[in-house]
């Protein structure tokens, strides 16, 4: 229910969402000092991301004032929703839960994190291989086999950086 709200209120919640990403992005071009803090970049990733899923699942053509119609249909749709619900899990939950564990446990445990390199490695490759996984919830169906099988290559790859992450 939470993908599929009618044209005006998704265009509010885009405004909300653009309004967020002028205060951080705004934020981190105005600091002081030279480098970012991981947190910031799982931020980042989670502003950026959300708003891509918003405006691709939120295609739509509007029938009147209050309706509208997705723009997708059949296959293309139910792809399109998985590859929503489960980005717009794994990057408004993951990502942002990463953000402050990597900014409130180093800060409570009085020292810095282990590895910078390595946190930013942890960053790209969870930010890359996260967006391609979430047709793993329609195998058996009609979709491709080729995306399928490609689908299933990103999730089991995706086990590195959660795991790695987590460590």
């Amino acid at each position: 229910e939470y993908a599929e709200l009618e044209w005006p209120i998704d265009i509010l919640i885009t405004l909300v969402w653009v309004a967020y990403a002028v205060v951080f992005f705004g934020t981190i071009g105005m600091r002081k000092v030279r480098h970012i803090y991981v947190a910031n970049w799982f931020y980042g990733a989670f502003i950026l991301a959300v708003a891509i899923l918003h405006l691709v699942n939120s295609a739509a053509v509007p029938a009147d004032w209050m309706k509208s119609y997705s723009a997708y249909a059949g296959v293309q749709d139910a792809m399109i929703q998985w590859w929503y619900g489960h980005n717009a899990v794994g990057f408004f939950l993951t990502t942002s839960f990463l953000g402050m564990m990597y900014y409130f446990v180093p800060k409570q445990a009085g020292r810095p994190i282990y590895s910078y390199r390595l946190s930013i490695v942890h960053f790209w490759a969870l930010a890359f291989t996260y967006m391609w996984a979430g047709p793993h919830h329609l195998l058996y169906t009609s979709l491709p086999d080729w995306t399928q099988s490609l689908d299933m290559t990103f999730s089991l790859i995706l086990l590195a950086p959660s795991w790695g992450g987590m460590i």
